[in-house]
């Protein structure tokens, strides 16, 4: 069952096309990492699943329900957090809660649970104006998840945290996904969201460019191999009738392998044909790497 699907949603300003046909498929129980530049339509994208920016059509669907036809029961069960928490900064950390829960009525107990599961407890009674960044997005999703939503959609919930709070904001989406949370996010720091994420969409132009697990993103990485070898003219001539071969050092070699079986062929050909080996290292493309490489060939 998908969280959130889009079908072919687009979104104009003027003449100016935000969003090209983008089809989201967002797998319930996922953590969904949304990656595209400044300007892709990342954040258009993410108020208009909020309702926030009306859309034409109807092409939004959550949970199978359409937002246009369902919008205040599909809001009721979803949490957001849009770049910056908004609160009562003159209010204390549980007073905020308090606050809500004159909404929801889920009671103290509830605000004690959500302040427990974002480790704000020892916080509660400090003003909201004197919590550090970090302590402000983790009180931003205590509010967004006060109501106990199904979905969460974050947008840029790692903006201007320090390497502690980006730590922690990634146990606190690991341990809400474990409770059966589906998660949006959108975020800059894409080594955080190889860390995280479990599906990846990115986004250029205002067009979808890949979408689908993390892992089928990751096969595309190309592996180098860098072998030491005793006569690197002889491994070359000998290597690249099978394989990408490119010099590295004088004793040095690097060799395009991108799974076990071409690793192992190589070995086996370096060794059927004399050629020693004293070290062998290996060298894979990050997700960084690979958001460049889709990036680039898009405007190629």
């Amino acid at each position: 069952m998908e969280s959130i699907t889009t079908k072919d949603l687009s979104y104009t300003i003027g003449s100016k096309v935000i969003l090209n046909n983008i089809s989201l498929n967002v797998p319930e129980g996922s953590i969904y990492g949304y990656l595209g530049r400044n300007g892709a339509g990342k954040s258009t994208t993410i108020k208009l699943l909020l309702g926030l920016l009306e859309e034409t059509g109807d092409k939004i669907f959550i949970q199978n329900k359409s937002l246009k036809q369902n919008r205040t029961e599909i809001l009721a069960s979803t949490g957001n957090l849009i770049e910056s928490p908004c609160f009562y900064t003159k209010l204390t950390v549980f007073e905020n809660l308090k606050y809500l829960d004159i909404i929801y009525g889920k009671g103290s107990k509830r605000i004690d649970e959500v302040l427990e599961l974002v480790d704000l407890h020892k916080e509660k009674k400090k003003k909201a104006s004197a919590l550090s960044m970090g302590m402000k997005q983790r009180l931003g999703i205590a509010m967004a998840i006060f109501h106990d939503p199904k979905l969460l959609i974050l947008d840029e919930p790692l903006n201007g945290l320090d390497p502690q709070g980006i730590f922690e904001m990634r146990k606190l989406f690991q341990h809400l996904n474990e409770q059966g949370k589906t998660i949006f996010l959108s975020s800059h720091i894409l080594s955080e969201l190889e860390k995280t994420a479990t599906h990846i969409g990115i986004i250029e132009g205002g067009k979808m460019v890949f979408q689908g697990t993390k892992n089928e993103l990751l096969s595309q990485v190309e592996k180098d191999v860098v072998l030491r070898v005793n006569n690197t003219e002889k491994a070359i001539s000998v290597l690249q009738e099978s394989f990408p071969v490119s010099v590295n050092s004088p004793n040095k070699i690097s060799v395009r392998a991108n799974d076990d079986e071409k690793f192992n062929l190589l070995l086996k050909t370096a060794i059927d044909n004399g050629i020693e080996i004293y070290d062998i290292e290996s060298q894979s493309t990050n997700l960084e790497q690979i958001f460049i490489n889709l990036i680039s060939k898009n405007h190629d």
